[in-house]
């Protein structure tokens, strides 16, 4: 959501300023924007889907049907992963070329692809390819090598998320929770830290928040993160509001008040006369934070620092390092040369770095 607001000046000249509301979004998304190149191999991709084989494959394109074009594309979308999904084409995103705009921004823990991808599953199924849930998972398990398909740094996620599972229904859930944990840090958790250290860097008025599990969850729309229905009153709503309890309405007004207050003026804190004990001062990013504060988005309403570090820190420290690799190597070779403490030890929590993980290393 974006809105430009208008504050008068001294000299009576207006100044113009955007606001901009994102949830569950980020700036540097890895997959936010394709290139060229790959832009015009989904499009072959469509057209062979569709069986355009003519010299003029655009004609072809526009002479499908609205439902026909939808199919197909979800179809190449289930089976190809996020860095193949319909996202506008450029070459790269230069930092510098972003516009200085007060920022709200935040996650949620119950978000991810998989949760955002249920209506495409449920989709699929529909259309009588049940096989494309297969496909659906391990296109999302080669997009944790990257772009690229990095096989070196896909096995590194594997062994940092614990993704190895056994064959059965409780190893498949457990996979299936550590592969949302995996793309929910790549695509969208880590990216809107990233956004909010950047624009607080360069002096831009930036809030930051996270809602952590809660139990509202198993009773809200699962078509919606909770977050975005909590900002939009659907605990309010008659159709909707016996299914949550009245801490859950309670936290949907203060965030509902939050970004009104945001969406008017570029501040979700009301006023100062508001009291402390009614609604808490929501405290600003500041450019000289590593990590940021953030809002927790709990019945407290408190402020929190060091939201997924180490995850985060595997995906912006350690990655790069594996990716610059080359020649017929994996991850526990990288492991065994490089010592842990100067290359994992920022990355890695110790947890994971438990018996039963260095075992493998043997």
């Amino acid at each position: 959501m974006l809105r430009r607001g208008t504050r008068p000046r001294a000299n009576l000249k207006v100044l113009h300023r955007f606001y901009l509301l994102l949830q569950g979004g980020s700036a540097f998304s890895p997959s936010l924007v394709q290139t060229p190149s790959t832009s015009r191999r989904q499009a072959l991709n469509l057209a062979k889907e569709l069986g355009c084989v003519t010299s003029d494959l655009a004609a072809c394109l526009r002479a499908s049907s609205v439902h026909t074009l939808n199919a197909a594309q979800t179809k190449l979308l289930a089976v190809s992963g996020p860095f193949q999904s319909w996202s506008p084409v450029r070459q790269s995103i230069s930092r510098s070329s972003f516009h200085r705009v007060d920022l709200l921004l935040g996650t949620s823990e119950h978000d991810g692809l998989i949760s955002r991808a249920r209506k495409i599953k449920d989709f699929e199924s529909l259309q009588g390819r049940a096989d494309s849930k297969t496909a659906f998972y391990e296109a999302l398990s080669r997009s944790l090598g990257g772009a690229t398909g990095n096989e070196l740094l896909k096995e590194a996620a594997a062994w940092f998320y614990s993704l190895d599972h056994s064959p059965s229904a409780a190893g498949y859930n457990l996979f299936s929770r550590a592969l949302n944990n995996a793309t929910r840090d790549l695509f969208i958790i880590c990216p809107t830290l990233q956004m909010a250290r950047h624009w607080a860097e360069n002096r831009a008025s930036v809030f930051l928040y996270h809602q952590p599990a809660s139990s509202a969850h198993d009773r809200a729309d699962v078509y919606l993160p909770l977050d975005v229905q909590l900002a939009f009153g659907t605990p309010h709503h008659p159709m909707s509001s016996q299914r949550f309890a009245s801490s859950d309405r309670r936290l949907s007004l203060a965030m509902m008040t939050y970004v009104s207050s945001f969406i008017r003026s570029g501040n979700p804190n009301p006023s100062r006369s508001w009291a402390e004990s009614v609604l808490p001062r929501w405290q600003p990013v500041l450019s000289s934070e590593a990590p940021p504060t953030y809002l927790e988005l709990s019945t407290n309403l408190h402020h929190q620092r060091g939201l997924s570090q180490s995850s985060c820190s595997f995906w912006t420290q350690l990655a790069p390092k594996l990716t610059s690799l080359t020649g017929d190597r994996n991850f526990y070779w990288f492991l065994l040369v490089s010592p842990v403490p100067s290359v994992c030890s920022s990355a890695v929590s110790p947890e994971v770095l438990s018996p039963r993980s260095t075992y493998w290393l043997y």
